[in-house]
Parts: C-alpha cells; sequence; structure tokens
C-alpha cells in the first residue's frame, strides 16, 4: 500500500461509526434481564436506582413511556428504558457518537491492530467514575448510569470491538457498516452491521420482542461471573470477548458474502443466520446478567 494510502486508512480508523449496537429490542433486553436478576437476588439495588432515575433531567422521556404502568411492571419497564437511552437521544446535548464502540482490525491485514478507534473504553471509565462519586450531581449520576447500561450492552455486540480491513476493504468495513449482505434471495440488502445489531430480534413490537428476548435467555441463562472489585478490568476482559467473537464467529464465513455495493450483497447461509442469532442471543444473556452483578455492587444495601 501507498504512503498515502497508508495514511487514508489511518484516518478511517479515527472517522469510523458505526451505526446502533444491538436494535431497541436488544438493549431492551439487557435492561430486562438486569433487572430481573436484581428482583431476585438485589430488589435494593432496584429500589435505589428508580430513586435516582426520579432526578433524570430527560425523565419526562421516560414517564411518558411508562404512563399507567405501576409496581413491578413499571420498575422492570424502566430498565428496559434506561438501556436504550443513549439511543434514543442522539439527536440531544447529550448524545456522544464515538461513546457506542471501540474497534480493532481482527480479521485481514494487521497492520493496524494496535489501534483501537471509538470512546467506549473512555466512557466507560468516566461514567463509572461519575456514578461511583457521591459528591456528583444527581442528574449527572443519572446520566452516566444510563451510558453504563448502554455500553455494557454496546460491548457485548462483536462488531462494536471487531471489525475487518483487506483487499476488499482497505480502509476498513468500518464495523461492518460499509459492507452490505442479504438474508435471502428475495430479500432487501442491509449492512453487516445491521444485520448483527438485529440479529436476536423477534418480529414484535420493541418491548414484546425484548421480553422474548430474555425469556429465552432465562431459560438458558450463560455462565457469568461475578464483577470484581476492579470493574474496569472485567469490562475489558469484555470487549476482549467480543473481539474475538467477531474474529472468530461473525466474519469468517460471512466475508464472501459481504459486498461494498448494495446491489452486489451476497446471501449469508441459512445455518450463518442461525449461528448469529444464538451468539446475539447469548451476548445480550451475559450483557444483563453482569450489569445486574455491577449494579448490585454499585447500589449495595443501605
Amino acid at each position: 500500500m501507498s504512503r498515502i494510502g497508508w495514511c487514508l486508512a489511518m484516518l478511517s480508523f479515527i472517522a469510523a461509526e458505526p451505526a446502533l449496537a444491538w436494535g431497541r429490542q436488544g438493549h431492551m433486553a439487557t435492561g430486562l434481564i438486569a433487572y430481573d436478576r436484581l428482583a431476585a437476588r438485589d430488589p435494593s439495588a432496584i429500589a435505589a436506582i428508580d430513586a435516582l432515575l426520579a432526578q433524570h433531567p430527560d425523565h419526562a422521556r421516560f414517564e411518558s413511556a411508562l404512563t399507567e404502568l405501576e409496581g413491578e411492571e413499571r420498575e422492570r419497564h424502566l430498565f428496559a428504558l434506561i438501556a436504550r437511552w443513549p439511543d434514543d437521544i442522539r439527536a440531544t446535548k447529550w448524545n456522544h457518537t464515538h461513546w457506542h464502540h471501540q474497534l480493532r482490525v481482527v480479521v485481514g491485514w494487521k497492520a493496524f491492530h494496535g489501534l483501537r478507534p471509538g470512546e467506549a473504553d473512555h466512557a466507560f471509565r468516566h461514567n463509572l467514575r461519575i456514578l461511583r462519586n457521591e459528591k456528583a450531581s444527581a442528574a449527572d449520576r443519572t446520566i452516566a448510569l444510563c451510558w453504563i447500561f448502554h455500553i455494557v450492552g454496546d460491548m457485548h455486540q462483536p462488531l462494536h470491538a471487531g471489525h475487518r480491513q483487506d483487499d476488499h476493504f482497505p480502509l476498513t468495513d468500518f464495523a461492518g457498516s460499509k459492507g452490505w449482505v442479504r438474508k435471502s434471495a428475495d430479500s432487501a440488502p442491509e449492512t453487516f452491521h445491521y444485520f448483527w445489531d438485529m440479529a436476536a430480534d423477534r418480529a414484535d413490537d420493541d418491548f414484546a420482542g425484548a421480553a422474548s428476548i430474555a425469556a429465552t435467555v432465562s431459560h438458558d441463562p450463560p455462565e457469568t461471573e461475578l464483577a470484581p472489585a476492579d470493574f474496569v478490568a472485567a469490562y475489558y476482559g469484555w470487549v476482549k470477548e467480543s473481539e474475538q467473537l467477531a474474529a472468530d464467529s461473525a466474519y469468517p464465513a460471512a466475508m464472501e458474502a459481504e459486498a461494498r455495493r448494495p446491489e452486489k450483497a451476497g446471501i449469508l447461509s441459512a445455518d450463518y443466520i442461525l449461528q448469529a442469532r444464538s451468539i446475539a442471543e447469548k451476548r445480550i444473556g451475559q450483557a444483563g446478567e453482569r450489569l445486574a452483578d455491577l449494579l448490585a455492587a454499585l447500589f449495595p444495601p443501605a
């Protein structure tokens, strides 16, 4: 590659902006799973989070979606809304585009393997510090809480941690957002990133779909570990898992199908689509379990 090409490739890392990580259903399912685990083990954490969210500067958004809900049903819906809030406010002053991802080249050329565009790592540490700081304003702590919910979910999506750079995508495929695939010969082309965001989604409305995903995971809960005292170290472990899944499972069987233009989109195999759904469900389940562990430690009994 020429020197100009190398420079362009480096700029591509800086500018990379993948789409959402998980759709609304996936993020909401993460919140529901976390709620269910806390309700069974640490209900006092739920009460503390509910009280804190009452001081959120965007609280009206939550309340408008919780109308006529009461008790546990209201609390459970609230956790689902918290988890998706950073996607709902992308047109507001609270938005941070690069907080949703932290990418590494995991297939193809490895010259830029050490570079990791995105700010999710910083955002997790930053918001964790705010949330643990009892001297911080309630408004800042509630915003930080929403971001913690969301980033934990984001970084369990393999294509928010790893992407592709090779002869076919010399400036990377931007975590699949510049590559196109089809799920069948009759289906419309969609970006490879969008396919993975929606891999676990159901043909239902947002909450019903999220509840269905959460129920599926609860019947076969993933193995998780309690968050250690060093939450940041745990977070980096989760990101490493996503990088490995992108390298070993997301890309290898899809690279021939992924095209640079929608009209050239290849067809993903039925086996691949089923595998992606299984991986997505497991990762959403792990995110919810681990989020519950983290919240239980951050909001211990009085």
